[in-house]
């Protein structure tokens, strides 16, 4: 019997009954089961923890949620910033460095793209509306998992590989995004407006940040689908 790679999914903490409990989108456990991944989701725990997290994980998966805290990339709130949590940031800043250093895959997906950047050495954008000149909307009001703008993919990139072609529509559930790009990562898909939609490793390791939420598009869109398979067959590698 195959062995299916372990997938750790960064969480966050929501009320359920009033009762603060563990929380992740059930699109991420779903993508990566049916990626071929054995989903594990990793709790908001101490710094200390992350080397023994990643120690079990073939690849580490960055969920969506909060705001990322300024205070995680050195700058001031702005009046736009909304709910935020310092604590997750802080584990997974120290999970994002841990799976460098154990050289295990990582897939950032919406604030995943943006807390990716921030541990790195980036920043980023806290309200794409009000600071992006003639931006386009990225918080859709249709339903989650439609596509509702379009981004241009860099013909050299993986992605690209992924998914064949140069241009892809896509949903956008976010109101941050990356502004000043970390040194260790390449842009390689944007908006028509120039936010960043995607990000890879310039060095070539198995580092992705991805803006929208393919783990939504995954059901009806098969390369969405396709790239869940890609990532956890090169955790499979590891």
């Amino acid at each position: 019997m195959q062995t299916r790679p372990v997938i750790g999914i960064s969480s966050s903490i929501e009320k359920h009954n009033q009762i603060p409990s563990v929380h992740v989108f059930e699109k991420f456990v779903r993508a990566v089961t049916d990626g071929g991944g054995l989903p594990i989701v990793i709790p908001i725990g101490t710094e200390d923890m992350a080397a023994s997290w990643i120690s079990i994980c073939d690849g580490l998966v960055l969920s969506s949620g909060e705001d990322i805290d300024p205070s995680s990339f050195n700058a001031n709130p702005s009046t736009k910033i909304q709910k935020t949590n310092g604590k997750r940031d802080k584990i997974e800043i120290a999970l994002i460095h841990e799976a460098i250093k154990q050289q295990k895959p990582i897939l950032g997906i919406c604030r995943g793209i943006t807390m990716l950047n921030a541990a790195l050495g980036g920043t980023v954008i806290q309200d794409v509306a009000t600071e992006i000149t003639n931006a386009i909307n990225h918080f859709q009001q249709a339903e989650r998992p439609d596509p509702t703008h379009e981004i241009k993919l860099d013909a050299n990139s993986r992605l690209h590989e992924i998914f064949q072609r140069s241009k892809l529509c896509v949903n956008s559930i976010h109101h941050q995004s990356i502004d000043k790009l970390a040194l260790s990562l390449k842009t390689v898909a944007i908006a028509p407006d120039g936010v960043i939609e995607a990000v890879e490793s310039k060095d070539g390791s198995l580092i992705w940040g991805i803006q929208w939420h393919p783990e939504e598009m995954a059901v009806e869109d098969p390369s969405m689908a396709l790239l869940f398979k890609e990532f956890v067959s090169e955790c499979k590698r590891v």
